[in-house]
């Protein structure tokens, strides 16, 4: 008989071929769901190929829109669909914020519709994670080099205002992989007046994972990363209540509001 952590989550990461980043590391996330008593969840990837012009002058913009290209999200939604996913996550901040609101909602549902299960993104998780923390005001520390003010009018379509927009420093390989988020992060709370609202970092191709507690150790408040969403809001839309300890704040808040008592008086995970 399966118990209740018996779930298959599917994510759609793009690949580029080049660079392998944490969320598409199977090995990687299977030990880590393992390590925080989900061992019988499954984390089945349906990898994407960038299919976009190896040019400098390519946009973000232009990125994003090969990167959402609706045939070949549903496509593999579809496939993880087929392969039992109890829910299917688009893990791609830019591609799913890029045109707003509306536009993200639409994009999910595309997903829904096509895995014939419940379907998000790392935008929508990122709404769905500042739910959790009752947050309607954040900070933004920003790995784009361009895009940031169209994630601010993504939040501002949510309803939640942005206060200080930090941006990182390019690494020398140019990859958002390997900036030092923790010198970063330093140094954009170091020069911001005293807050408590969350701080979001977008991109999965950052590694944070393992470093939320860190993250959060350095800010001294919630640190909401775009890998630690679409993996959180996977396992809830797969019906689970991960009760994770030592990965940060979100993970701890939606297991105190997901208690069977809060539960059975507002609908628990039905309200994310």
């Amino acid at each position: 008989m399966k118990n209740d952590t018996s779930k298959t989550i599917g994510v759609i990461v793009p690949d580029d071929g080049v660079f392998p980043l944490e969320i598409m590391d199977h090995r990687f996330i299977t030990n880590w769901l393992a390590h925080h008593n989900l061992g019988d969840t499954e984390y089945i990837l349906d990898l994407i190929p960038c299919d976009y012009p190896a040019s400098p002058s390519v946009t973000e913009v232009e990125l994003c829109e090969y990167l959402a290209a609706e045939n070949v999200l549903s496509a593999s939604a579809r496939r993880l669909g087929n392969k039992g996913c109890h829910s299917v996550v688009f893990a791609c901040t830019s591609a799913s914020f890029f045109k707003g609101m509306q536009y993200a909602q639409c994009q999910a549902q595309l997903l829904s519709k096509s895995a014939g299960t419940p379907a998000s993104s790392t935008s929508m998780a990122f709404l769905a994670a500042l739910r959790v923390l009752g947050a309607k005001r954040v900070d933004i520390l920003s790995p784009y080099p361009e895009i940031t003010e169209l994630l601010v009018g993504f939040l501002a379509d949510a309803g939640v205002s942005v206060g200080r927009i930090g941006h990182m420093r390019q690494a020398p390989s140019g990859r958002a992989f390997d900036i030092d988020c923790e010198a970063e992060l330093a140094e954009f709370v170091s020069s911001t007046t005293s807050s408590d609202h969350p701080i979001i970092i977008p991109c999965t191709s950052i590694s944070s994972l393992n470093r939320a507690e860190s993250f959060e150790k350095i800010s001294g408040r919630s640190v909401i990363t775009a890998n630690q969403a679409t993996l959180w809001h996977a396992l809830v839309l797969a019906g689970l209540t991960p009760n994770i300890a030592g990965a940060g704040s979100l993970f701890r808040s939606y297991a105190q509001i997901s208690s069977p008592r809060q539960e059975g008086r507002d609908g628990g995970a039905a309200a994310i």
